[in-house]
C-alpha cells in the first residue's frame, strides 16, 4: 500500500497543456518563458528540458569560489545528466512513466510584485509537475 501512495506522490499532471509544453521542450529542444503558481509561491523564468538543467548547473558550478566543491558538483550532475538520458531511453523504449519535474531557467520568484533574487542570472530552478496549481505563458504574441 505504501508503495501505491508513493506512485502517486510521484504522478505527473493530466494538465493536457502543460503536457504539451514539456512534450515541445523535451523532445524538440525549445524554450518557453511561463509564470508558475506551486502552493502559493509565484515563479517565473524559462522552460527548459531536464538535460539543459543539467548541464546548465553543471556550468553553473564551475564558477563557484571553491575550487573542490566546484568539481564535486559538476561531477554530480554530470553523472545525473547521464543517468537521466539512459532512464529516459529505457523509458522511451517501454513508452512508460510519465514527466514528473519540471525545470527552468533564470528564474526567480515573485513576491508583492519583488522579484526575488532581485539581481538574478543563470538561477536554475526544479519542482515537481503534480504541484503546480496554475500558470501562465510570458510574451506570446
Amino acid at each position: 500500500m505504501a508503495k501505491k501512495n508513493k506512485e502517486q506522490d510521484q504522478q505527473s499532471t493530466d494538465d493536457a497543456i502543460i503536457l504539451m509544453f514539456l512534450d515541445l521542450v523535451e523532445k524538440d529542444g525549445i524554450e518557453l518563458d511561463l509564470t508558475l503558481s506551486i502552493n502559493g509561491v509565484v515563479v517565473s523564468g524559462t522552460l527548459i528540458s531536464a538535460t539543459t538543467y543539467y548541464e546548465g548547473v553543471t556550468e553553473a558550478s564551475k564558477e563557484l569560489h571553491d575550487g573542490t566543491m566546484s568539481k564535486i558538483i559538476a561531477k554530480k550532475f554530470s553523472d545525473l545528466k547521464e543517468e537521466y538520458a539512459k532512464q529516459k531511453e529505457e523509458e522511451e523504449e517501454s513508452e512508460s512513466s510519465p514527466l514528473t519535474f519540471i525545470h527552468l531557467k533564470n528564474a526567480t520568484y515573485l513576491n508583492n510584485g519583488i522579484q526575488l533574487p532581485p539581481n538574478h542570472h543563470g538561477t536554475w530552478w526544479r519542482g515537481r509537475i503534480a504541484s503546480i496549481d496554475g500558470f501562465s505563458v510570458n510574451d506570446l504574441k
